[in-house]
């Protein structure tokens, strides 16, 4: 985040008036971060992710350099101004402001279930209580600073897991020994909001798959989540042109074929590389230039992708490996599916929904041909919306999963009282919340999450762990160890 707004400002206007509407003698305060219902057809849990980045990100680094190592002359004097503009000065109190800046932490107790859990509807992911009996406001506080940064990884990072799934399938059906974490790569930075969003939703799609054309997520999560792309293999892209290039030689040259074997044999010989191959006529580069420049290919170090970038995507991704196979050749599998000679493949990058790249993949195992054979490039529609068997679209929101942090249970004067909402206008009961402090357990039988609530105070028994205490992270997960988990290897 670029901005130098004071970090206890990074709120709706509401949590900054709510610290003196709670009612007196309040010294304690328990929340929890819940996915309440899925808007999906066929996903009913939630892949949890990014709570340690926003921890360190925000309630660590942010809070301190934009907030307690601040002099309290420049905090109160900040607060005011900025308050003003909104509201008038009897609406709200600086003197809580200053109590916690004066404190030099933020008094929290943050427990969650390990990121990369599979998380079914209505299991909280995150408990949220006050360490400080003067700062149980707090608690409620985080809740706009913590939904913003991460229900959207959340989203993605299930998202990324539901193509996962998809490619394990079909891998296991119609490869030998490919590795589906190479199925896919993310695509999607020029179409996200923001570089912010671009380095998360690409961290959240790592946690699936290998391959991104996101640069700055490699920093991300080497930086919050200790990936070491530089040695485990992740954060892996691709040598590829785009029209301006294509176009640019086409109008020096006066065809393609000078560019193609320019690239096979001067700019890449020792490198495999996609091209787009749709920018004139796609169906004379597949039947005409590519058998021209065979001998070419075949000698190639590398393979060479070809990329069609617009039109029916099944239609054509399908006829393309179908005249691949005739011009260039390949081998049949120990499954008895056709694999593409290794020098020539398919990567299709726009369209790619979870029904297209099912539908492909269904189409080439009916034709007798092996899933490897194409590879996907993921863009942002993808991730901003999800198309469903039955055609219809859910956009990516934060009510995609109905995410909501809800007080449930406080203390007032040294006497618990249980809090809770359960409108009787909501017929559907997608806003009733928990009552009381809950504890989140596994089935002894099929090891499925489910919660217990309604309890007076905190419970140890439950799966939900200390992260983060009074300013600093109790522990913390490596990505490995994450996708581990979400991948069910842990």
């Amino acid at each position: 985040m670029n901005t130098k707004t004071l970090a206890i400002l990074l709120s709706d206007t509401y949590k900054q008036v709510h610290n003196k509407m709670l009612p007196p003698g309040l010294t304690k305060l328990v929340s929890y971060w819940t996915p309440r219902r899925s808007m999906l057809k066929n996903q009913k849990e939630m892949v949890f992710f990014g709570l340690q980045a926003f921890v360190q990100e925000y309630l660590i680094e942010y809070f301190n350099t934009w907030f307690f190592k601040l002099p309290e002359s420049l905090v109160a004097s900040t607060y005011i101004s900025t308050m003003n503009i909104q509201l008038t000065s009897k609406d709200y109190d600086l003197d809580p402001i200053i109590k916690l800046h004066r404190l030099g932490y933020l008094p929290l107790h943050i427990r969650a279930l390990p990121e990369g859990t599979l998380v079914p509807m209505t299991v909280p992911c995150i408990e949220i209580s006050n360490t400080h009996p003067d700062f149980a406001w707090v608690v409620q506080w985080i809740e706009c600073i913590l939904q913003v940064e991460l229900w959207k990884p959340c989203c993605h990072a299930t998202i990324g897991h539901m193509y996962r799934e998809m490619a394990d399938y079909w891998y296991k059906i119609t490869t030998d020994d490919a590795d589906p974490a190479m199925a896919a790569s993310d695509f999607g930075m020029r179409g996200m909001s923001c570089m912010d969003e671009a380095q998360r939703c690409s961290a959240a799609w790592l946690l699936s798959f290998n391959k991104t054309s996101t640069i700055p997520a490699i920093d991300y999560i080497d930086t919050y989540y200790q990936a070491d792309c530089k040695n485990t293999g992740l954060g892996i892209g691709a040598v590829s042109t785009e029209h301006s290039v294509m176009a640019s030689n086409f109008a020096v040259d006066g065809d393609e074929i000078t560019f193609v074997k320019r690239l096979l044999t001067e700019l890449y010989p020792n490198s495999s590389f996609s091209m787009v191959s749709d920018t004139y006529d796609y169906w004379n580069m597949i039947d005409n230039i590519l058998p021209a420049c065979k001998e070419e290919i075949m000698n190639h170090n590398g393979k060479l992708l070809v990329r069609p970038d617009s039109g029916d995507m099944v239609e054509i991704a399908v006829k393309t490996i179908k005249k691949l196979w005739n011009t260039f050749g390949g081998t049949v599998n120990n499954k008895g599916y056709k694999v593409l000679d290794p020098h020539i493949g398919i990567i299709y990058g726009d369209g790619c929904s979870l029904n297209h790249v099912n539908e492909i993949w269904n189409k080439l195992r009916d034709l007798g041909f092996a899933a490897n054979n194409i590879v996907f490039g993921v863009g942002a529609f993808c991730f901003s919306a999800i198309v469903e068997d039955d055609g219809r679209m859910v956009v990516v929101t934060r009510d995609t999963f109905g995410i909501a942090m809800k007080a449930t249970y406080g203390e007032v004067n040294g006497k618990p009282i249980m809090i809770y909402k359960d409108p009787k206008t909501d017929t559907s009961k997608l806003k009733k919340s928990h009552k009381g402090c809950c504890v989140v357990q596994r089935d002894y039988y099929d090891n499925d999450l489910y919660c217990i609530d309604g309890l007076e105070g905190i419970r140890q028994n439950s799966e939900l762990k200390t992260v983060f205490k009074d300013g600093r992270i109790i522990h913390r997960d490596t990505f490995e160890e994450i996708r581990n988990r979400l991948n069910g290897e842990i």
